[in-house]
């Protein structure tokens, strides 16, 4: 048999390509020697057509099928997808034999099925066709996985569709990983216009007219919508045909396409069905700060929400604003809202588009359609904002003004208002708005590719637009840029002096997620410089504020700098506390959190000598690099901590792409001390190589990030010693040690002194748990004490409770018990009363109330 199955069966307009490759697959199968394929698409795409026609063609070319579809309700049952494509395809016998319930364990349906292969494919060779493949549980992932490995040399060709919504779960990480493996991989994109003309003229059984296109064009290449938009129209008499040219009477959709739209987007989450109801009213094209505002929620909350609409075909991104990718998906959601809901986003739109400095008429026209009914007047409702009464009709643009002068910046001292002379009220113009707009995005560009010179030349252009524009908000917001940019760029220092100063809470009453950012920022500035317990107090302080904020969401990085803080201290159960609490949080976190607390988990994992867990719990990041190496950016140290996860599961190839990632941002970044240095330690890592880690030793002394240094140190020795150098790799051990144990970092002390142990070397260490603590006497271990554990323990010695001690010291209880708890770890004290006895070996107590 050729290698192109001839075949019978209907083309598909528009998808000749994919359907002429699939007909390749089973004419090469057909001989021996199965093979996978992954068709990918948005809701509407025709992947289950494709697959329809996929069948048709095996079975016409000599093929058994074997066909099914994964529906939600799979996910929380074992195995329920592969035993209902069984029962649908199987006589009853077969089926009993495979799913016999006595003999039933993980693995044997898996190994039953493989021989059931084996006999029939001597027969005839087989297609498996599996629709909605991202949606089967997590056992029958596990037997596809199996199964299309263990039947890779019998004539079985396995097709799989999945949505291109990339949800997280175990059956897309099993598409992923075939897909590495070597499964063929076909995106399905919108039908060209030819092809919805072709389609078009088929479906009707005539020529369409000029308006009959247009009316298709709405679809915007969407096989499922054109379908219905035209079989409902010809239904519903909005479509005739009169000697062979189909015609428009009724360019509006019948009802019976509105219900198809809605069945189209059922797919989606609750919360972006809500999303979609609301940005409806704002128009075709609106950005993702409007959005937020006519909702009322932070820009940074959507972002996920926002990313699984585009993923989902439904919005796509154009530039600095969003669209519909469909225009017939907004006007069904539009006219599907009741009158009184509809009215009152309007009425939220027009205030929101106003502080957005979108241009006036725009602003107006949801002004008009936000009226009321009754004929009154309406106000623009700003949050917070009492309502006031604004004259109907003919008095509208004076309300407009008066409306945008609520909400416009405040003048600036040269063009003063004085009380004798009325004037215009100052409005936030568009260009204002336009120029901030395209600084945050350009400042979020260089953030991702890892450009820390343009972050710190754009946060600095956006603070002195904010300052010139009187602008209070969101010149603490980009102070907040600026500080991050120079952590980036190592310029630590100038971030210090910007983040030392005090976060008040009234210059942010626009922004409140700011501060919780502040103390997240500040935590990694000086988790960069060493200073651990400094840093777990400001995460402890970001929390706490996301929870008041009902803002949990944004309290997933904070978290998981305090995993990274607690696995330096080696406090595992504490860890793994945090990874509970930051995994309940992380289903509307960010992208760049998420990064984070993979990476962090996958570093607990790690010092639990669980390797595995430590490498599937980083496919999240691994899949971004080398196009995103945002998590690089901001934690340098990531990268060869990445390559050397990789390389203890023998994955070389994600961990050269991460080595490639870390000298690309280094690359880009020439004058930047830590990036040049991260990217020689990951290619050190990889490839064990001596000079690459002494450059990275090298230039880690000369920077300010003292455990990535003694990190690389440690790296280097291991490399020495594979050379032979016995006595270099020693001295570089206990160079590390000594800056861990400066650090406070015993974990990694403790994985140094085992090093050193198995090199038949032993450092003596003093006090009741020399393992869990390697600082070395107890004045040594007093001076671990940070001064705001100092100041707990002294009030704890004068017999305070924890409550009282909250209350003087103006902390919370949680923070003092914090403070407590690594108080107890560094003394090696198990009790109040020997903590008591360290502190009058140390210092005199005062007597209780004074000072």
């Amino acid at each position: 048999m050729g290698n192109d199955v001839k075949s019978a069966a209907p083309a598909f307009p528009g998808r000749e390509i994919i359907l002429h490759e699939i007909r390749q697959a089973l004419g090469r199968t057909a001989p021996g020697g199965g093979s996978c394929l992954v068709v990918e698409g948005a809701a509407g795409t025709g992947k289950s057509e494709l697959l329809r026609l996929a069948g048709m063609h095996g079975e016409a070319s000599g093929f058994g099928l074997v066909a099914g579809t994964a529906v939600p309700l799979d996910t929380g049952a074992p195995f329920s997808t592969l035993r209902r494509v069984l029962r649908e395809n199987l006589p009853a016998r077969d089926y009993a034999l495979l799913t016999d319930r006595q003999t039933f364990d993980p693995l044997a349906p898996v190994d039953r099925i493989v021989e059931y292969l084996r006999r029939t494919t001597r027969l005839r060779p087989l297609l498996v066709a599996l629709d909605d493949a991202h949606l089967v549980d997590d056992l029958t992932a596990d037997a596809l996985r199996n199964l299309i490995d263990a039947s890779a040399a019998l004539p079985v060709l396995w097709i799989l569709a999945r949505g291109a919504s990339r949800t997280p779960g175990h059956a897309q990480e099993t598409i992923d990983w075939l897909i590495r493996e070597g499964a063929a991989r076909h995106r399905l994109e919108s039908l060209s216009p030819e092809a919805v003309a072709e389609i078009t003229a088929e479906l009707l059984g005539a020529c369409p007219d000029d308006d009959v296109l247009a009316l298709v064009a709405r679809v915007n290449g969407n096989p499922f919508l054109l379908n219905e938009l035209l079989v409902t129209s010809l239904s519903d008499g909005r479509i005739c045909v009169q000697d062979g040219i189909a015609v428009l009477i009724d360019a509006e959709p019948a009802p019976a396409f509105r219900q198809a739209v809605v069945h189209h987007l059922r797919g989606l989450s609750h919360e972006c069905l809500r999303i979609l109801d609301a940005v409806a009213v704002l128009g075709p094209r609106f950005s993702i700060h409007e959005a937020a505002g006519l909702l009322g929620r932070n820009p940074v909350e959507l972002l996920p929400l926002i990313g699984e609409l585009i993923a989902a075909s439904v919005l796509e991104d154009e530039g600095p604003c969003l669209s519909f990718r469909h225009p017939v998906v907004r006007e069904t959601l539009y006219d599907r809202l009741s009158e009184p809901t509809r009215t009152a986003l309007h009425r939220e739109a027009a205030a929101t588009l106003w502080r957005e400095g979108r241009s006036a008429p725009t602003f107006l026209e949801h002004l008009m359609l936000g009226r009321r009914g009754d004929g009154d007047g309406l106000t623009p409702a700003a949050p917070h904002q009492e309502a006031r009464f604004v004259p109907p009709a003919g008095q509208l643009t004076l309300a407009a003004r008066r409306t945008a002068a609520s909400t416009a910046p405040p003048s600036t001292p040269s063009t003063p208002s004085t009380p004798s002379t009325p004037s215009t009220p100052s409005t936030p113009s568009a260009p204002y708005a336009e120029l901030m707009y395209r600084t945050t995005l350009r400042y979020s560009a260089a953030q991702v590719q890892g450009l820390h010179g343009q972050m710190v030349a754009h946060a600095r252009a956006a603070l002195r637009i904010a300052r010139d524009h009187g602008d209070r908000t969101n010149r603490a917001h980009h102070q907040l840029w600026l500080a991050i940019a120079l952590t980036a760029s190592d310029e630590f220092d100038q971030a210090g002096e910007i983040l030392a100063e005090r976060c008040d809470p009234s210059d942010h009453v626009a922004l409140p997620w700011v501060r919780p950012m502040w103390h997240y920022h500040r935590a990694q500035l000086k988790l960069a410089a060493g200073r651990l317990d400094d840093a777990d107090e400001d995460a402890v302080e970001a929390v706490r504020i996301c929870e008041r904020l009902a803002a949990p969401s944004l309290a997933v990085g904070p978290l998981a700098l305090r995993i990274r803080v607690a696995v330096h201290r080696n406090e595992l159960t504490e860890a793994n506390r945090h990874v509970d609490h930051a995994s309940r949080l992380s289903a509307a976190a960010s992208g760049a959190a998420l990064e984070e607390l993979s990476w962090v988990t996958s570093l607990l994992h790690s010092a639990e000598n669980d390797r595995q867990s430590a490498l599937d719990t980083l496919s999240r990041v691994y899949s971004g690099v080398p196009k995103r190496p945002l998590l690089l950016t901001r934690e340098p140290h990531a990268g060869a901590c990445l390559v050397r996860t990789a390389m203890s599961a023998g994955d070389s190839e994600r961990a050269t792409a991460v080595a490639e990632a870390a000298r690309l941002v280094a690359t880009r970044n020439p004058t930047v001390t830590s990036a040049v240095a991260a990217a020689a330690h990951a290619e050190g890592v990889l490839c064990n190589d001596v000079d690459r880690l002494r450059a990275a030793v090298s230039a880690y002394r000369s920077g300010p990030r003292p455990l990535s240094l003694a990190a690389a140190t440690e790296d280097l020795a291991l490399a020495e010693n594979d050379a032979g150098a016995r006595s270099t790799a020693i001295g570089l051990l206990d160079e590390a040690l000594a800056r861990y144990k400066h650090h406070g970092a015993r974990g990694d002390a403790l994985r140094v002194r085992k090093t050193l142990r198995s090199l038949a070397v032993r450092r003596r260490t003093r006090g009741r748990d020399r393992d869990l603590d390697p600082v070395e006497g107890p004045r040594a271990r007093w001076d671990q004490l940070t001064p705001s554990e100092l100041r707990v323990v002294r009030l704890v010695a004068q017999g305070l409770t924890n409550r009282e001690v909250a209350e003087k010291l103006f902390l919370s209880p949680h923070t003092v018990d914090s403070h407590l708890r690594h108080s107890f770890t560094k003394l090696g004290v198990t009790s109040r009363v020997e903590l008591t006895r360290q502190v009058l070996t140390h210092e005199e107590i005062p007597p209780v109330g004074s000072g």
